[in-house]
């Protein structure tokens, strides 16, 4: 059967990692905040979708860390603290922890044929990221090879900005509608992508989303069922 689809633009955080839990544990601990550290898996999905009923801007993390503390109970009392100190850490170098079975899924990916591209709202800095931690990059590297990454920080506009997608889509020589985005966000990814003409994904390993408006996924895996 044809597949229909031949590449696969990923968003990065909390598609192939989040932050870093040992640094958010270690602010929270050196201010002696409370929290309950086995809800960090889904804490970060909480806090996104957060961010999508706000429809936050894409690089303020004030709604994010509102969801994210209230999922990992932390007191209202405490979150104030928490939060302007969270934020001081919460950059690009702290999203390193993978997403359990996401550098996997990147390898299935391109072991069945599909190329691969990374669009993403960040600092200009994700392409270093992403290659000092050897997940992919352009051309020949340590990780899986890119047709690109797409770095808001670098092109000058963020998701859901439909010339985001349309940079992936120019640098893989692709119509839109055969590229499939997959990103953590239903506003940033799902929505971008779909104004844009690509097919999208809603990345919830934690089954959160209850929309049927949008196809979803637990895992990268997923893509090739």
């Amino acid at each position: 059967m044809a597949r229909d689809f031949d590449a696969v633009s990923l968003d990065v955080g909390g598609v192939l990692v989040v932050p870093d839990h040992g640094v958010l544990a270690q602010v929270l601990d050196d201010h002696g905040i409370a929290y309950d550290r086995s809800a960090f898996g889904a804490g970060h999905y909480v806090a996104m979708a957060g961010m999508d009923r706000a429809m936050s801007h894409a690089e303020d993390f004030t709604d994010y860390l509102h969801g994210f503390l209230d999922a990992i109970g932390v007191s209202p009392p405490a979150q104030r603290l928490a939060h302007g100190e969270l934020t001081a850490v919460l950059r690009t170098p702290v999203w390193c922890q993978p997403v359990p079975g996401a550098r996997l899924g990147v390898a299935a990916l391109a072991s069945a044929g599909l190329r691969l591209a990374v669009t993403s709202n960040s600092d200009g800095r994700v392409a270093d990221v992403l290659r000092r931690h050897e997940w992919l990059q352009v051309g020949e590297g340590p990780g899986v090879q890119a047709a690109v990454v797409t770095d808001s920080g670098d092109v000058g506009y963020a998701k859901p900005d439909a010339r985001m997608f349309q940079v992936t889509a120019d640098a893989l020589d692709l119509t839109p509608e055969r590229i499939v985005h997959v990103g953590d966000s239903v506003h940033y990814d799902v929505e971008g992508a779909t104004e844009a003409g690509m097919q999208a994904v809603h990345f919830d390993p934690f089954g959160l989303c209850r929309s049927t408006g949008h196809r979803h996924a637990a895992a990268l895996v997923d893509l090739l069922d």
